[in-house]
């Protein structure tokens, strides 16, 4: 049977994870990683009453292709410190999204930082990514429900609070919840992109969304837009957006933020 997107990321990666792990041991990630500062709560920034963003830097898309020219990093990371983002998502999936860890800790460096939550978006598969995304410094990681059973979806998010990392469990059907939610999840992130043929539909989120409690900080990732997108998903009760291609292939990244909050 031929392998779909998210199949071949998974192979591939868990090939790569065996030569990461045999270069650098994870009892030598644990043995140097600091917990001098605090990590930034994705949570409490996510925990407002109006819809928050969470806006990506990703390279490369395996359905649209390069996304970003080589030397844009830069421009993007500052456009999204200025505009006071709520939080920032980096892909560092390297095979598929070109993406790279290096980008974590650099945009931590910028003069500009302004302690926004860094969450590292990545395909998860062992508790070594966990560990080595503390040693990086991001503040959060994502666990994606389609690709871990409910037992590593409890363990991984178990490790990942006793490292101070906040963790987003990713879904992108009602049965996915269902089982989800037997673990208590913090943060529900809903992903309109199916990741196996990565078609978007917006409704993924609202068909959804109101069978997670209130207490629950819920993300709707993908396939936003417009205004309008934004204003449909804040009146049926997301609390915040995950928000990446219309952003960075957008002229203007900086007013295209600004263009997304402004909705009723």
């Amino acid at each position: 049977m031929k392998m779909n997107i998210l199949e071949k990321i998974v192979k591939q990666l868990k090939i790569d994870l065996q030569e990461r792990k045999a270069s650098l041991p994870i009892e030598i990630i644990k043995d140097n990683i600091s917990f001098e500062s605090e990590s930034i709560s994705l949570y409490d920034a996510l925990s407002n009453d109006y819809l928050g963003i969470i806006s990506e830097i990703k390279d490369t898309s395996p359905s649209k292709g390069k996304l970003m020219t080589e030397n844009n990093f830069n421009k993007l990371a500052n456009d999204y410190l200025n505009a006071n983002v709520d939080a920032i998502s980096i892909v560092t999936e390297k095979n598929y999204f070109n993406g790279t860890k290096n980008n974590i800790p650099r945009i931590k460096s910028f003069s500009n930082y302004n302690s926004t939550p860094i969450l590292r978006k990545d395909f998860i598969v062992d508790e070594y990514q966990i560990y080595e995304s503390k040693l990086i410094n991001a503040d959060a990681i994502l666990l994606i429900a389609s690709i871990l059973n409910i037992d590593q979806l409890k363990l991984y998010s178990e490790i990942a609070y006793s490292l101070d990392l906040d963790v987003i469990i990713e879904v992108h059907n009602e049965l996915e919840l269902d089982q989800v939610l037997k673990i208590d999840p913090k943060i529900i992130g809903i992903n309109n992109r199916d990741l196996s043929t990565f078609k978007v539909d917006l409704n993924t989120t609202l068909n959804m969304i109101n069978k997670i409690p209130v207490s629950v900080i819920k993300i709707s990732e993908s396939g936003i837009y417009t205004s309008d997108d934004m204003s449909k998903l804040y009146q049926f009760g997301c609390n915040a957006v995950l928000i990446g291609e219309s952003i960075i292939t957008s002229i203007n990244p900086y007013e295209k933020i600004k263009e997304l909050r402004d909705y009723d």
